[in-house]
């Protein structure tokens, strides 16, 4: 498998892991299981594996699993993206924002559970949600595009 095909498979797996988190993220808000896991984070119920017998943790917790493997594989898409495709600016500085929306999207994710669910930190941090796997979406699709052929140096007369 090349290099652009492994890039492809982890942007688009990327982008359906931040779709996910952002309605897992609904179903926390309606479900009222935002503070299921306490005040800690990103710790859970004092573990890093809750008792998941409880079904507001359960949703919690599967919200912050998922929120963490959208953060691996955005930075992976950004690690190969300087490795492998550092010419082709469209992919780099779109994995840069993916990865810099999902740094102030964790943080405001701490901050939501250390402010009690505070309602305007809540709705700012949707709208990073959002903001992240539009990010995510765009590259998922910039990645999918064949990237335009250099042209042929042009034969020189002698």
């Amino acid at each position: 498998m090349n290099r652009r095909r492994v890039f492809q498979i982890l942007a688009v797996a990327a982008a359906i892991a931040a779709y996910a988190t952002v309605v897992v993220g609904g179903d926390v808000r309606s479900s009222g299981a935002g503070m299921a896991c306490g005040e800690s984070w990103p710790i859970c119920s004092g573990g890093v594996i809750p008792d998941l017998s409880n079904p507001a943790v359960a949703i919690e917790f599967a919200h912050r699993v998922i929120a963490a493997t959208t953060s691996l594989l955005l930075l992976v898409t950004l690690i190969l993206a300087f490795l492998w495709f550092r010419a082709e600016w469209k992919l780099t500085s779109l994995s840069v924002t993916s990865v810099g929306l999902l740094v102030a999207q964790v943080l405001l994710g701490a901050l939501t559970v250390q402010s009690n669910l505070d309602p305007t930190i809540v709705t700012a941090h949707l709208a990073l949600g959002t903001a992240t796997f539009a990010s995510a979406l765009v590259l998922a699709v910039i990645s999918l595009i064949p990237p335009t052929p250099k042209p042929s140096p042009m034969p020189t007369s002698t």
